[in-house]
């Protein structure tokens, strides 16, 4: 049988990680998602979702089932986009929901409470409402215009000071990010960032991904509600 990683481990994974990378098949082949997942763990991503809107629930579950024994040998937990009737099969550590996907309560009933569930949210409105929901974690953005989400209008770095107060769950900042645009983030409260086609796209993903989390600081990714 092969290994999947423990949920007390996922959690404790999750309260750590700063640097969540999103692997997307429309940046690179799901045959590259292993040998990037390992560069991208080197550089310091502590938390993967498997992203894949073009390819069939069969090959986002022979995906997932290739990641999770990887990433699990290494503590880190991998979450698919969407899909939570493949979480257990899979293995995976949760799955990340969208607003318009099966509600955060349901998904809850379906899987339990040591499931990992992330939800999307576009605004320090959906982010305080979505945080009474139950997820464990937000994604909260975009925050600059991005092509993996170009129908969303970018909402700005300057919402961040908005919620930092207020939303006491792990929250990553997600959007059209830079390593500049990491800093900028980070100075208005960011201490959390997902990052897509910087870090698939980079020819030295390792590299990449240390560079965005030396653009954080070193502010503690616990205290989000304490910040200025």
């Amino acid at each position: 049988m092969l290994p999947v990683l423990d949920p007390a481990r996922a959690h404790a994974a999750l309260q750590q990680a700063r640097l969540y990378a999103i692997l997307d098949s429309t940046y690179a082949a799901p045959s590259a998602w292993p040998d990037l997942a390992l560069k991208l763990a080197q550089g310091g991503a502590t938390i993967f979702q498997l992203r894949a809107k073009n390819l069939s629930k069969d090959e986002i579950l022979s995906a997932a089932r290739s990641l999770v024994p990887l990433l699990a040998q290494l503590g880190l937990p991998l979450v698919l986009n969407d899909h939570p009737d493949l979480v257990v099969p899979s293995g995976a550590a949760g799955c990340h929901l969208g607003q318009d996907d099966l509600p955060i309560p349901e998904a809850r009933r379906l899987l339990g409470s040591s499931i990992l569930l992330g939800l999307s949210t576009h605004s320090p409105c959906q982010a305080i409402a979505g945080q009474a929901l139950g997820p464990d974690y937000l994604g909260f953005g975009p925050l600059f215009a991005t092509g993996t989400k170009p129908d969303y209008t970018p909402i700005g770095p300057a919402k961040i000071r908005e919620i930092v107060r207020q939303v006491t769950l792990p929250f990553f900042c997600i959007g059209g990010l830079t390593p500049d645009r990491v800093t900028e983030s980070a100075q208005h409260g960011a201490t959390r960032v997902c990052l897509v086609s910087h870090l698939l796209l980079a020819s030295d993903p390792t590299a990449a991904a240390r560079e965005i989390l030396s653009r954080l600081g070193t502010a503690s990714p616990f205290k989000e509600s304490l910040r200025p």
